[in-house]
């Protein structure tokens, strides 16, 4: 099926034989949005690696199409979880976008001693809530077959380990401390504005994580997470 086709996500539940139903917001942007009709050809994934080639059958309040055909996308490897210190404004919203496009696995935001933001309950969840909604739409956007995890906000100290911190004061560049054959998941922590903290950087290090930079040049903490995680896939064949 064609690229240029209209893409969506949907729940496992939402597929029953060869027919799949769009709900929601799904279902909205597929009727009052792109203004599809009957007949039109879409492309369906389960945010799991299933993507699904259907036409659409009716358009209401619910979107109803049938499936022609249906092939399993196997994960980009390595599996990258990118741990990223919050930073003010809307950066993380630009972190998580261009991460998922790149083809981060998940991502998990965390509050670091230099983080300037404080939430309480209420705007926290709103906030995961947000990020995930522009994970599932750069998802859509670049065709994705999986759906990003975006974890809820963590503290700095409960991120599992090991990990590669990129500092930028580290003596190792990245591409001198990934391991030579292709592992199955790697785990990068970014800072927010400023870096981490030297105290935290030990503290990580003391369980098992190794610093790394990105040569001489300092990149904004929205850049360095999707960057880094762009020049690993490439390592490994994975993009590029």
């Amino acid at each position: 099926m064609s690229g240029s086709v209209p893409h969506f996500f949907v729940e496992p539940a939402d597929v029953d034989g060869d027919s799949v139903a769009l709900r929601g917001a799904e279902a909205h942007h597929a009727a009052h949005v792109l203004r599809l009709r009957p007949g039109e050809r879409i492309s369906i994934a389960d945010g799991s690696g299933r993507v699904m080639d259907a036409i659409v059958s009716s358009v209401g309040e619910t979107v109803a199409a049938d499936m022609c055909g249906v092939r399993d996308v196997q994960p980009i490897t390595p599996a990258i979880t990118l741990v990223q210190g919050i930073a003010k404004g809307d950066k993380i919203d630009t972190v998580v976008q261009k991460a998922v496009e790149v083809g981060v696995r998940r991502i998990v935001p965390v509050v670091c001693e230099r983080t300037v933001v404080r939430w309480d309950e209420r705007k926290r969840s709103k906030a995961v809530d947000r990020w995930r909604e522009i994970a599932r739409s750069a998802a859509k956007q670049c065709r994705s077959a999986w759906l990003t995890d975006v974890d809820d906000v963590r503290e700095l100290g409960d991120v599992e380990l090991p990990a590669v911190v990129l500092d930028a004061g580290a003596r190792s560049r990245l591409r001198d401390v990934l391991p030579v054959d292709t592992p199955d998941a790697i785990t990068l922590v970014i800072g927010p504005e400023g870096g981490l903290e030297p105290g935290e950087i030990d503290a990580l290090g003391s369980r098992g994580a190794v610093t790394a930079c990105l040569g001489p040049r300092i990149l904004r903490t929205e850049t360095a997470g999707p960057v880094a995680a762009a020049l690993i896939l490439y390592a490994y064949g994975s993009l590029g």
